[in-house]
């Protein structure tokens, strides 16, 4: 079983920056079921076309191998090399051929990490155009080495060459064929997200670093509104255990209401045909009214992951959209920041603890409210007042002999529902 074989990790050594790079394909490689026993580097500026590594490197590399081969139970061999980056065709054949041993590059890990965490139609489909996207990708790389050794072109191509193409044009007309199947699915979710973007309440979309506490956040506030537990959206200590997005509404008592969408989490390097695949999927996140970085803090690298969320965001196109940043586990960091938080910005932590999830609502609520226009005004009590702190965010209140007398935040988008107060009382 794949789960019972030990890997040796290769990887191009360049900066500083690589050990964080190669401690995430580390835990990467663990999460697909490997067990890493050994890693090795090398210091190259570009990688080499036919072996990746340098030619005096790979024979290094066999000889590694075939040492590890005579090792004991207490030290043992490998049978998995992994490299930690894209490798073509020709690079893997190469290699496999002289270390005699399989090749696995960084994106057929996370392309396995995505395919094990695939539960829904949808997510399995967007897995499966992913994987098909990288193939043709592959056979593209393929063709291109293969024509470096043939002298064929035009109709005297050879015979190895005809065949990688008429592959490509398989593979091509699956992914169609995926992706015709994968619209059906994505119908429902558009009709939905259709009628959020139409409705007046606030849209809130959370994003991160994989396994940062997105999941958790929206738990977390399902619980403080005493929702059913099978609002519950999944939380896996995990990297991709989300791979599709979960949204539910939050109304608790003295906040306006909002939509909060759960997300795919993200890794630096994320292969691009994942994020085209996903793509539809990560809408979402474009169309909020709010953005929700959520961040580990407790992660000595949270900083490079929060580089990789932005990195990310901007592939999809995601700009102009207010952003909050929440440094959840900040219970779990000895000593404090040496800087306040920003006005974005809320340390925090998502234990079921009632005034940590109550800061982080208020937190939310505030800035959702941020643009809104801010108005005094006396709410009758023969009014439905509970439906008016749905609507708006009403900041404070004091009954009196009147009504209710009320600092309030209007939502653009509903006040026209409030206009009678506006209007001078008899």
């Amino acid at each position: 079983m794949l789960n019972e074989e030990n890997a040796a990790v290769f990887y191009l050594s360049k900066s500083n920056d690589d050990l964080y790079y190669l401690n995430e394909f580390i835990s990467l490689a663990r999460n697909a079921g490997y067990k890493v026993i050994e890693k090795y580097s090398q210091k190259l500026d570009k990688p080499d076309k036919h072996t990746f590594f340098g030619s005096g490197k790979i024979m290094e590399i066999r000889e590694i191998i075939r040492n590890n081969d005579e090792k004991t139970d207490n030290y043992p061999s490998f049978d998995y090399v992994l490299v930690n980056d894209d490798i073509n065709p020709l690079q893997k054949k190469i290699m496999e051929d002289i270390l005699e041993m399989p090749v696995i590059d960084r994106s057929t890990i996370i392309l396995k990490i995505f395919e094990d965490n695939a539960k829904s139609k949808e997510a399995k489909l967007q897995v499966e155009i992913a994987k098909l996207r990288y193939t043709s990708n592959q056979l593209v790389d393929a063709m291109a080495s293969y024509s470096q050794v043939t002298s064929g072109t035009g109709r005297n191509k050879g015979e190895g060459e005809k065949a990688i193409e008429l592959s490509k044009r398989q593979i091509e007309n699956k992914i169609v064929a995926k992706k015709r199947e994968l619209e059906t699915i994505k119908l429902s979710r558009r009709i939905s997200r259709a009628k959020r973007n139409k409705s007046p309440i606030p849209k809130v979309a959370v994003v991160g670093y994989t396994n940062a506490g997105k999941s958790s956040l929206i738990n977390a506030l399902l619980s403080y509104q005493h929702s059913h537990p099978n609002k519950t959206v999944l939380v896996k200590d995990d990297v991709f255990a989300t791979l599709q997005t979960s949204t539910r509404l939050i109304n608790c008592y003295g906040y306006p209401a909002f939509y909060i969408t759960d997300t795919v989490g993200f890794v630096s390097r994320l292969p691009i045909y994942l994020i085209e695949a996903f793509r539809s999927t990560l809408e979402e996140i474009k169309e909020a009214d709010l953005i929700v970085k959520v961040v580990d803090f407790s992660d000595s690298h949270y900083e490079e992951h929060i580089q990789t969320t932005a990195d990310v965001l901007s592939q999809l196109g995601v700009e102009n959209v207010p952003t909050l940043f929440l440094y959840n586990k900040y219970d779990q960091v000895a000593g404090t920041p040496t800087t306040l938080p920003k006005e974005n910005e809320l340390y925090s932590c998502l234990l079921p603890n009632e005034s940590n999830i109550s800061e982080i609502i208020k937190f939310i609520s505030q800035n959702i409210a941020k643009k809104w226009k801010r108005k005094n005004i006396v709410f009758p009590f023969e009014k439905d007042f509970s439906a008016f702190m749905f609507d708006n965010y009403v900041q404070k209140f004091k009954e009196k002999e009147d009504g209710y007398h009320c600092t309030a935040y209007f939502n653009p988008l509903s006040i026209y529902k409030y206009d009678y107060l506006f209007k001078p009382r008899d």
